[in-house]
């Protein structure tokens, strides 16, 4: 008993040494804990998305980019990520004669626009209320308030890049490369005789064939993408090609439009391979 409990002593001293220390604000059991992280600010970035129809929306997958430009009539609304357990909330919707409290809603616009035509602004105030506690102590955090300005359009825009982008991956930004995406029609290689959509100049290899057609899951608003392939490994064209093959095992692809056109595009590729997930991000601009 003796003998072990030396080594033990040894072994916790040399972790003393060694080991490396918790680091973990959340934790109470951490060196750094901190009761009030995270529980002392007021975050007022609500957000705002496209419905889904009345279906729950996809996982924690669907990260989009915030856009409050809209080509659709119906919006969701919910409270920001990390919102405070005590706080309620008022939101203010266009004109509307009342508040909503609720901490998600969806609301239909579509009439608003059919009378006073597409290409509108519509204001939304939501107004955050928090008791003060021993983490938010400043009186002026008891009400905050935000007030963003939603855009209506029936204007769409191409999400599929076409022709070349010259650009980087940001992987080894100081590299200028050029990728080029094509439509075909018809294209008989490799005995394929439906459309396709080719990509050019990845690095993981030179053209690969985008699997359209197979099983997704996918998200969107207006300035971003995501289309996760479910199935690829079953998908099969009519004439028997194993698409999952060609696409060198696509598992997922994004592309991100920050200013709404498809002239500069930030594209996202996941290959599902064997020794593990390959992920390559270009970003690029339409060449004339």
């Amino acid at each position: 008993m003796l003998f072990a409990g030396f080594i033990g002593l040894l072994t916790l001293q040399s972790c003393k040494e060694d080991c490396p220390t918790c680091q973990d604000p959340w934790n109470p059991d951490c060196e750094n804990y901190d009761p009030c992280f995270g529980k002392d600010t007021v975050n007022t970035l609500f957000k705002v998305r496209r419905s889904y129809g009345g279906f729950l929306p996809p996982g924690e997958w669907c990260q989009l980019v915030t856009s409050d430009t809209f080509n659709a009539s119906t919006v969701r609304f919910d409270i920001p990520d990390g919102s405070l357990e005590s706080s309620t909330y008022e939101w203010q919707i266009g004109s509307e004669a009342d508040v909503r409290t609720e901490k998600g809603f969806e609301v239909d616009f579509s009439d608003y626009l059919l009378d006073k035509g597409w290409e509108q602004w519509i204001s939304v105030t939501l107004s955050v209320r928090t008791p003060i506690n021993e983490c938010l102590s400043n009186p002026k955090d008891t009400l905050v308030s935000v007030t963003r300005e939603l855009f209506f359009t029936e204007k769409t825009i191409p999400w599929r890049p076409l022709g070349k982008y010259k650009g980087y991956f940001t992987n080894d930004p100081n590299n200028e490369v050029t990728i080029e995406f094509l439509d075909l029609s018809n294209w008989n290689i490799r005995k394929i005789d439906f459309s396709v959509g080719l990509t050019i100049g990845l690095p993981n290899i030179d053209t690969f064939m985008y699997p359209f057609g197979c099983p997704l899951d996918q998200c969107s608003n207006y300035k971003h993408r995501i289309l996760r392939f479910t199935q690829t490994q079953v998908c099969e064209t009519p004439g028997g090609v194993n698409l999952a093959a060609l696409s060198n095992n696509l598992s997922q692809t994004e592309i991100i439009k920050p200013d709404g056109t498809i002239n500069r595009i930030k594209h996202i590729w996941l290959f599902d391979k064997p020794s593990g997930v390959q992920r390559f991000e270009f970003i690029g601009e339409k060449m004339e």
